[in-house]
């Protein structure tokens, strides 16, 4: 109990000051300290057990307990702990992890691998009850059930996930919270039959066991599972160590796969949590002023906000506009969007293939579906875009939030490939807006459209103001104008260099721009709007004749991304190519910091642009120079 208490206190703490998961930690408090009592995580590969996350944003009693503790005050901050399970942090981390369902899946794979290599490890998969609807979780599970060997699945159902649970799967672990009726009725009626005379015993014996059949049916809380060959057992407190440590020594050494399931309370220990499970989810830094908490939260609006605020527009406009999202409600700006809207909201719990599918088919039956899904996330619904609405031609819209660098949740949840796997699909219109203004443009343009689209923005805020509103006069006309179909809009003129700017960047560009124009250097500044379709006449204008440095600037992965469309627009319209530099994501690893430390790790953030602008000029200024010394001594 101390230890719980002082872990817990930890927790609180540590995210009260730098943000992080917090409800969810604080219900799997005791059953971490358990898990850790009862096998032996040691490092890998040496360690005989081995213990694997789903999501893994529940690991921070984990963390503590396997040397991290030190340091846990400086949780989710460039160079410390990682929100989430790192091997590089830690061997006692086996799989850096972030996205849900696959727990499972990996443990099954550890399972049988050690099973090759002649090692009887105990293998633990944990699981929340949101993960364990995702497709890949049952996949897992009707695989495991075939394994010989020892695989414990740790179902820990809290009964909220995010927020509240969505589909029948979640009301069915519902029933089997309060279900204990069949386990003490068979308990009674097994000691029946052992008291009755053996020739009476052995003819009941046929009889009972369809009788038994029949009842597990319809009141065994674990069916689904024994179903496919797992073994269930639960639930029980997930707050009672005692209890917790016997079960997890006894069902050790059982020689098949074991499902146990946990209920536990989210926001267990402070009350000022438990009380508001989903709010204190995934907090901000905040301070607790008596009996109520107050979210630090800076100034200016989110993108996430401002989406949310354009659809409720558009949706009072359009009576066939629908919000989808995939267990992200507050994540996306939808849960505001739900007050307002509600007949006209879904959540499909953590199920991103299935909202893709959904979404089609609400699309075929004349809706006008909007996903809002985390970029990251989309990767998880590839197919389903591709199958379900792009080759149907269905004018579903997809719309990306944490695009690009995601700040302190770290590499597994950075939003960098989105544009690189989508710009292969024949027809879809891929977009980024730059401004709050733009992206109210945005979300109407793909009402406009009859084709498949998707539009990204950064998990950030939007600039404090539209750029049409302060950049020089002559340009604002166009500037303010709805989209058109591939049109990009010019925000600054100069001749000495051109940036294209893809996105949110625009803002670091139009500073950069600033900053450069006091050293006599003018740039350019292009919002480029769209990654598909480009802007041809603009490209061609900029780079048929041209000597001046171009930049094209993007929060996404350089391969394959907006730089990689324009040269290979450039290519195939016989257009120079030798004075672009592409400026985006590096072919590595980013680790958790906050989205501005990330921009300037890789210089993307204004003071990197215009170091980049900087040296590209002068390298031409010394080239022209060049050319011209040897000019005069060829003449002389």
């Amino acid at each position: 109990a101390q230890l719980a208490g002082e872990l817990r206190q930890s927790i609180f703490m540590a995210v009260s000051k730098n943000g992080g998961h917090l409800a969810s930690n604080l219900g799997v408090v005791e059953l971490s300290i358990a898990l850790h009592y009862v096998y032996e995580f040691g490092r890998f590969p040496a360690g005989p057990d081995r213990l694997l996350f789903d999501v893994g944003h529940q690991c921070y009693a984990h963390k503590m307990l396997t040397g991290r503790a030190a340091k846990f005050d400086t949780l989710r901050k460039k160079g410390s702990v990682s929100g989430f399970p790192s091997p590089v942090e830690s061997d006692y981390d086996l799989f850096a992890v972030g996205h849900a369902g696959t727990a499972i899946s990996t443990a099954v794979g550890m399972a049988r691998g050690d099973a090759h290599m002649k090692r009887n490890n105990n293998v633990v998969a944990m699981i929340g009850d949101a993960s364990i609807v995702n497709g890949m979780a049952f996949e897992g599970l009707n695989n495991a059930g075939t394994l010989k060997r020892q695989m414990l699945i740790v179902l820990n159902d809290n009964g909220m996930s995010i927020s509240q649970p969505q589909g029948a799967f979640s009301q069915y672990l519902e029933r089997v919270r309060v279900s204990t009726t069949y386990s003490e009725f068979m308990r009674l009626s097994k000691n029946l039959v052992h008291q009755l005379p053996t020739s009476l015993a052995d003819r009941i014996e046929a009889l009972w066991r369809h009788f038994k059949e029949g009842v597990k049916s319809a009141v065994w809380p674990g069916q689904i599972f024994e179903a496919m060959g797992i073994k269930y057992m639960g639930p029980l407190d997930g707050h009672d160590l005692p209890g917790l440590v016997n079960m997890l020594a006894e069902i050790k050494h059982v020689d098949s796969p074991i499902l146990l399931h946990i209920k536990t309370i989210k926001g267990n220990g402070y009350e000022v949590v438990a009380n508001d499970p989903t709010k204190m989810h995934s907090p901000a830094a905040f301070t607790v002023n008596g009996c109520r908490v107050e979210i630090n939260k800076g100034s200016g609006k989110s993108w996430t906000t401002a989406f949310a605020d354009a659809m409720i527009a558009l949706a009072k406009s359009d009576p066939r506009v629908v919000a989808l999202t995939a267990a992200m409600p507050d994540g996306t700006g939808l849960s505001k969007f739900e007050k307002e809207i509600p007949g006209r909201y879904y959540d499909t719990g953590i199920c991103e293939s299935h909202l893709t599918g959904m979404a089609a088919g609400m699309c075929k039956s004349g809706m006008r579906p909007f996903a809002a899904i985390y970029s990251t996330f989309i990767q998880r619904a590839f197919d389903q875009v591709w199958q379900e609405v792009v080759l149907n031609g269905l004018p579903v819209a997809f719309c990306m939030d944490r695009a690009g660098f995601v700040g302190d949740d770290g590499a597994v949840h950075h939003g960098f490939c989105d544009q690189a796997f989508l710009r292969p699909m024949p027809g879809i219109v891929l977009a980024a807006p730059s401004d709050e203004a733009e992206l109210n443009r945005a979300v109407r343009f793909q009402l406009s459209l009859d084709t498949a689209s998707a539009i990204r923005y950064p998990r950030d805020n939007v600039p404090a103001c539209n750029f049409e509103d302060v950049i020089p006069p002559p340009l604002r006309g166009l500037a303010s104008q709805e989209w058109q179909l591939g049109i990009s809009r010019t925000l600054r003129e100069g001749a000495d260099a051109t940036l294209i700017v893809y996105g949110a960047l625009t803002e670091h560009a139009l500073i950069a721009s600033e900053e450069l124009a006091t050293e006599g250097i003018n740039v350019e500044v292009i919002d480029a709007r769209f990654c598909k379709p480009l802007d041809g006449a603009m490209l061609t204008r900029v780079l048929k004749h041209a000597r001046q440095p171009v930049f094209t600037i993007e929060d996404h992965a350089l391969q394959n991304g907006f730089g990689s469309a324009v040269i290979e627009h450039a290519v195939a319209h016989d257009l120079p190519t030798q004075q672009i530099t592409r400026l985006g994501m590096p072919d590595r690893l980013i680790a958790h910091a906050t989205r501005k430390e990330q921009l300037v790790e890789v210089g993307l953030d204004a003071a990197g642009i215009a170091k980049s602008v900087r040296g590209a000029v002068q390298r031409v200024t010394v080239e022209v120079l060049r050319t011209a010394t040897r000019s005069e001594t060829a003449i002389s």
